[in-house]
């Protein structure tokens, strides 16, 4: 029963933390909406609601993408660096197709949302190479990360995640060709897809700290 109870503590645990990174990944997002919508609003533009909507269902995408792969964040370098380690832990393979394998095709599936959703809500990626460059850029920044976790940064996750997100586009492509503007959300400002990733991974990175607050707890 002890074993038990410690396996559902393990598990409401596991949830709380997700909550707190989702909040990471919410919170930078949200002021820079605001301030955004706010700014829209003096030169008398509106925000139409329908981006907004799907730029949160993108964010939650983000998290979901974050929760899985487990990015490195500041709190894994500060938790190292306290234990006079080297945060740099994490395994390297710079030698394509050397990890072959389900992963490989699980990699694929998790961008696919990525293709579809950039084009779909932001029109500057309604051109194919900067779907794909978002991608590459998106795929980049967490394998980098992941040197300093236990996890691997390897050149197939970056492969594999670029073909999802060329698949994901073409995908839309096909349904954007078939329902015309019901499959195109409004989006306005300049790089708008990148700032919503910037700012959600640096949410995570800077302000997600599990280890820490275990700690203090225990």
């Amino acid at each position: 029963m002890e074993k038990a109870g410690g396996s559902r503590r393990m598990i409401r645990f596991t949830d709380v933390f997700s909550v707190y990174e989702l909040a990471c990944v919410l919170l930078p997002c949200m002021v820079y909406q605001i301030a955004f919508t706010v700014k829209k609003r003096k030169t008398e533009e509106k925000t139409p609601y329908i981006y907004l909507v799907w730029t949160w269902m993108f964010l939650f995408y983000l998290w979901m993408v974050f929760d899985v792969t487990g990015i490195g964040t500041m709190g894994d370098i500060l938790r190292f660096l306290k234990n006079g380690e080297n945060p740099l832990v994490g395994g390297y393979n710079f030698v394509p197709f050397n990890s072959m394998g389900i992963g490989f095709v699980l990699n694929i599936i998790m961008c696919l949302p990525l293709g579809f959703l950039l084009p779909l809500i932001f029109k500057e990626c309604r051109k194919c190479s900067k779907t794909v460059l978002t991608g590459i850029i998106f795929s980049f920044l967490i394998e980098f990360t992941q040197i300093f976790n236990f996890r691997a940064t390897d050149i197939d996750d970056l492969m594999t995640n670029t073909c999802g997100t060329l698949i994901g586009y073409l995908i839309w492509r096909v349904f954007a060709k078939m329902s015309g503007e019901r499959l195109k959300s409004a989006s306005d400002g300049k790089y708008e897809a990148l700032k919503y990733i910037l700012l959600a991974m640096a949410g995570v990175f800077f302000l997600y700290h599990p280890f820490l607050i275990l700690e203090k707890m225990m």
